[in-house]
């Protein structure tokens, strides 16, 4: 449907991006509404058809171009580090940091209890914030994301940076609704690909931050890293270079729950998406150089420990961490120098570790702090 006063462009200042509850087959309104997503530095998304040629001897052009799979719709958006919030609106399990329970932050990806969620963009009208309803209602357009599973996740921090992290979603619709509420679900029946037609979604004002938390963003300052032998809790022992005196640089920490698609005959679509295992974290952190110590490969490779790795966001206080990862039972995968003319002489270490399942605490990787 055509606006009556079309705007010249969509800003950032116009745009909030939310997330749906699970399951996607419920109506999002009121308690059951979708949680806004704070701190939003980008979202895109996109979808693309594959089609099958039909082709005959006698015609050199196909009699036709049929679908014989489900479109797929992908969404990728990144956010500030504030607290663990966002990583618990898009289903991921955040313990409690004063006493952590140690339950693996996919839990509830992996026994389906927050894995598939609906997702919404909404736009307000032009030169208005989203902050509040905007000037009219009825120019707010949302894009509705259905059916969307979370295919990768990264989080990363640097000097100089405030630390950030990304979310990649693969999904099975999307829909465009001229107002936030009353509209049906953007959620498909997985089965014949038909739109939800029963249950609606309203959107709840737009909010700088929320109401448990007001932090604005994490600072590099306050990010300390703890890289421990799992067996000895002893800092790790890399090859010539003491863990005591590198000055830690960045971190990147990031897995990708890849989806295999189960289809079957008489179901349009794919009927579920299941997770690719083993699931692998990796951690890469680099440091400069101080001080060379001795060392031996060899002497790696003898004990070949597992490490426990962790890194810890407080406020600007220094004084609670609203954010940490944990990762158990990291392997050392390798370890790069590097120097050049006018650069500080670094090291990189690479680890990995496999997630286990939802009642291991032992193993994989975990997040805790404010949600």
């Amino acid at each position: 449907m055509p606006v009556a006063n079309p705007r010249n462009r969509v800003i950032y200042q116009s745009e909030a991006l939310y997330a749906g509850p699970t399951p996607v087959g419920a109506d999002h309104i009121g308690a059951n509404a979708p949680s806004q997503l704070q701190r939003v530095q980008s979202a895109n998304y996109s979808f693309n058809i594959e089609r099958q040629d039909v082709n005959q001897f006698g015609e050199l052009a196909s009699i036709d171009r049929v679908i014989l799979s489900a479109p797929t719709v992908a969404l990728d958006f990144s956010y500030l580090v504030a607290n663990l919030y966002n990583e618990s609106a898009i289903g991921f399990h955040v313990l409690n940091s004063s006493a952590p329970d140690w339950v693996s932050c996919i839990s509830g990806v992996l026994n389906k209890e927050s894995d598939e969620k609906n997702y919404f963009i909404r736009t307000t009208d032009e030169g208005s914030d989203a902050l509040g309803i905007g000037k009219d209602v009825a120019d707010q357009r949302v894009i509705g994301i259905g059916n969307g599973f979370v295919t990768s996740y990264t989080t990363e921090g640097s000097v100089g940076n405030f630390p950030t992290a990304s979310v990649n979603v693969e999904a099975l619709n999307m829909k465009v609704d001229n107002a936030i509420s009353g509209k049906y679900l953007p959620s498909v029946n997985p089965i014949n690909g038909n739109p939800d037609l029963t249950y609606v979604y309203g959107l709840n004002p737009v909010v700088s931050t929320t109401a448990a938390d007001a932090t604005t963003v994490l600072r590099p300052g306050q990010i300390t890293l703890d890289l421990k032998d799992g067996g000895t809790a002893t800092d790790i022992s890399v090859l010539g270079a003491d863990i005591n005196d590198a000055k830690i640089q960045s971190y990147n920490i990031s897995f990708d729950l890849g989806r295999t698609p189960l289809e079957k005959l008489g179901s349009k679509f794919a009927f579920a998406r299941e997770i690719d295992f083993p699931v692998t974290i990796t951690m890469s952190v680099e440091a400069s150089v101080g001080d060379l110590v001795t060392g031996n490969l060899a002497d790696i490779l003898g004990p070949d420990s597992s490490y426990d790795l962790t890194v810890n966001l407080k406020d600007k206080d220094n004084a609670v961490v609203k954010a940490a990862y944990h990762i158990k039972e990291a392997k050392l995968d390798s370890q790069e120098f590097s120097s050049a003319v006018g650069d500080n002489k670094s090291v990189t270490l690479n680890f990995s570790a496999q997630v286990g399942g939802p009642a291991q605490n032992n193993i994989g990787f975990f997040m805790s702090g404010v949600i």
